[in-house]
């Protein structure tokens, strides 16, 4: 499998009036960001409305994404804040569908070091630093548990950008941020890439900005991002309306059908979808024109 430094995408799951996934709404943001050049994607995330899904959407979703993907990209296949068998269970359908990899939280319950490990047995694991029993310790954790198996191939750095020094000096592995208000002070702490829901919404920033840092054209990367990026981003990080947020704005780049998120994720709200139109049409991203 390729190495997964660079954009790695979360995508969104779009649902029908009915609110029944929308597969064809996925492809969509598969063709996107394959077009931008992005560095894998990962279905069923936290951005991806993950608590919602059932265990045989899981599997059907996983399967159809990895089946369009088509071995362009690495697909990965997001388990989010699970109990511990649960999230063995997933993995064992991620496997079973042929994705590449799983992108997993630590588990609600139980021994994490076991957790990841039997995981890591059954499909290769990016993990994930933060659960709901708080942040894993980069040398304490995450440190010995890639001592222990050669499957654990990447970490998701969503705490503190400053762990990135920490993870660069002890872990052979790639380092991502997965917090992508803070991705380009990651990028100068060393990070290898990034894990976004952003790389959906706009793949080509994403990985302009990747290619940017990389040639040290650090004036340039900083342009981009707090000209382009960061007035998107704000509304779309810590807000629990975020999930539709980031739908209105794949709709108003025709991307998806409707901007519909699965309770308990709630509506953004009329006022909040104008202005984020407003946002994107005053950083470029849409042409001015009524809604």
């Amino acid at each position: 499998m390729k190495t997964l430094t660079g954009v790695n995408t979360l995508l969104m799951t779009p649902f029908s009036e009915s609110g029944a996934i929308d597969v064809g709404g996925i492809y969509r943001q598969i063709d996107r960001v394959l077009e931008a050049g992005v560095t894998s994607v990962v279905v069923q995330g936290k951005i991806g409305e993950y608590d919602t899904y059932t265990m045989d959407e899981r599997r059907d979703t996983a399967r159809a994404v990895v089946e369009y993907v088509a071995g362009r990209v690495p697909v990965g296949v997001g388990i989010i804040n699970a109990e511990f068998d649960y999230g063995l269970q997933v993995g064992e359908v991620a496997r079973s569908v042929g994705a590449d990899y799983v992108m997993s939280r630590p588990p609600v319950e139980g021994v994490i070091r076991d957790y990841f490990l039997r995981l890591a047995d059954i499909i290769p694991v990016m993990l994930y630093d933060q659960g709901v029993r708080g942040d894993l310790s980069i040398s304490d954790d995450i440190l010995p548990l890639t001592e222990a198996t050669e499957n654990i191939i990447a970490l998701k750095i969503s705490g503190i950008p400053d762990k990135n020094y920490e993870a660069k000096g002890l872990l052979k592995t790639p380092v991502l941020c997965g917090w992508d208000l803070m991705s380009l002070l990651a990028y100068q702490m060393g990070a290898d890439g990034v894990i976004s829901g952003s790389a959906t919404l706009v793949p080509s920033h994403e990985v302009k900005l990747y290619e940017l840092v990389k040639d040290n054209r650090w004036d340039e990367a900083r342009a981009l991002y707090y000209d382009k990026l960061v007035p998107i981003l704000n509304y779309c990080t810590f807000d629990p309306h975020a999930y539709s947020v980031c739908k209105y704005i794949l709709h108003y780049l025709g991307v998806i059908e409707n901007s519909s998120v699965r309770p308990p994720n709630p509506d953004a709200g009329e006022t909040r979808a104008r202005e984020v139109y407003e946002v994107l049409k005053r950083v470029g991203v849409l042409e001015a024109e009524s809604i």
